[in-house]
């Protein structure tokens, strides 16, 4: 079974935690593809598709080819003169000279033809072999020709050696370039390279917690619990419970509380995040529910009066709320609700202009003749990076607890551990949510 000390983890000094989670090398390549494998395929498709349409339209290439015969004439023996002498004839074809003479003779231009033409004498033999690429099957085969023909009234001159065309080229059927496929094979491998280098690239520049270990090695701080992605988070929140590996993440993260608890100093306990969408509201009904079902009083509040979730997650009217307490319009017995759960009760708020001014004027008082009813208050404020009010409310708390999701940026969370530092409040460890770990052992 899991217990404490499967999930509090690393107490030892803090000051190195402002190091990289990355490891570098073959370890960040696989993380980079493995939690950035999105962007890296889209970039991957996207430059093979590019790529691939413009092969596509690249125009077709056709070889002509028309095979001379090179042999002594018939007075010399000598059967090495091919092989010594026979190159001058491969070099003729493909000579400016040539080409600007043959040009004219199938309606071609000097520049159409040049670099066009290719002519190779097979090894240890007499065959000349003179290829001309053209942009239609036609015309190769009548340029191939024509400068077969030239090559053949070119060794009339020759004294030792002669040539004729043994084999005219005919319209090839299919086109010789581009090598349409070799490309786009090589443009997807070049498109994968780049989106692998741009993936390392921005996971180097935007570093991002893949795991839970990842936060314990950024900021020093013991991992107070583990909470699973599951759908009854989402959807029905209030009957969490129900979800065996949800209430287990529960209870073991009030587990590691209850020391704190024990003691007797943790009454006013503040739950926050780095940026919103964390679950922090989540997390801290989860946890009061989970305080409550120990036999606590326990008081859940909605301190977020800029953007307030907790009405909605707990289903329940707040227009008369936690505003209203400080504003001394209504008092907190009359403004507090009965929860889900045994044992819980909820003060939701609504949405108030004068946030900040509340907060700062009356919410410690509040607090305090919140104290006499209740074991725990259990307070969700707004993310730390997105307004002073969880700096106020951090003041004042005994203990605070910072819920981080997975994928969370390591400079936001950094920054949300430093502004608590600078106020040297007590946080007491962070919360990992959403974080899908395999092969976690569980015993029922």
């Amino acid at each position: 079974m899991e217990t404490q000390s499967d999930v509090v983890l690393d107490r030892g000094p803090r000051q190195g935690r402002r190091g990289s989670t990355s490891e570098g090398g073959l370890p960040e390549l696989l993380d980079a593809l493995r939690w950035r494998w999105k962007p890296t395929l889209a970039i991957a498709l996207l430059f093979t598709a590019g790529a691939t349409l413009y092969i596509e339209s690249l125009p077709p290439k056709y070889d002509g080819n028309a095979l001379v015969s090179i042999e002594p004439r018939a007075r010399i023996a000598d059967s090495n003169l091919v092989r010594v002498v026979g190159t001058k004839y491969s070099e003729y074809v493909t000579a400016p000279a040539t080409i600007a003479a043959v040009a004219p003779t199938i309606n071609e231009t000097f520049g159409s033809l040049n670099d066009q033409i290719n002519a190779q004498i097979a090894t240890d033999t007499g065959n000349l072999k003179i290829t001309a690429r053209m942009p239609t099957s036609a015309r190769a085969a009548r340029a191939a020709n024509a400068f077969a023909k030239a090559t053949a009234e070119f060794s009339q001159s020759d004294p030792l050696l002669t040539a004729q065309l043994i084999a005219p080229a005919l319209p090839p059927g299919f086109p010789a370039a581009p090598p349409r496929r070799l490309l786009e094979l090589a443009s997807a491998l070049i498109g994968s390279i780049i989106a692998v280098v741009f993936s390392v690239l921005l996971e180097r520049g935007r570093p991002r917690l893949r795991t839970w270990r990842d936060i314990t090695k950024l900021t020093g701080y013991p991992i107070l619990g583990r909470i699973p992605p599951a759908r009854q988070l989402h959807a029905h929140p209030t009957r969490a419970f129900a979800d065996v590996h949800t209430a287990s993440a529960f209870r073991i993260l009030r587990a590691n509380l209850e020391p704190h608890l024990r003691e007797g100093g943790l009454d006013f306990l503040v739950v926050t995040s780095p940026s919103p969408g964390d679950g922090k509201t989540t997390v801290a009904a989860l946890l009061s529910e989970s305080l409550a079902r120990l036999g606590m009083k326990v008081l859940l509040i909605d301190a977020d009066l800029r953007r307030p979730g907790l009405s909605r997650l707990a289903r329940m009217e707040a227009r008369v709320g936690l505003a209203q307490v400080l504003r001394g319009e209504v008092p907190m017995e009359e403004a507090v609700r009965q929860g889900w759960a045994p044992g819980l009760w909820v003060l939701p708020t609504a949405q108030d202009a004068d946030a900040s001014e509340l907060l700062s004027r009356g919410f410690e008082s509040a607090i305090e003749d919140a104290r006499d009813e209740y074991d725990v208050i259990v307070v969700d404020t707004p993310p730390l990076l997105s307004t002073d009010d969880p700096r106020t409310l951090a003041t004042m708390a005994k203990g605070i607890v910072v819920v981080v999701t997975a994928g969370s940026s390591t400079g936001s969370v950094n920054e949300a551990v430093m502004a608590v530092e600078s106020l040297n409040a007590p946080l007491l460890g962070i919360v990992g949510n959403r974080f899908k770990e395999s092969g976690v052992p569980y015993y029922y």
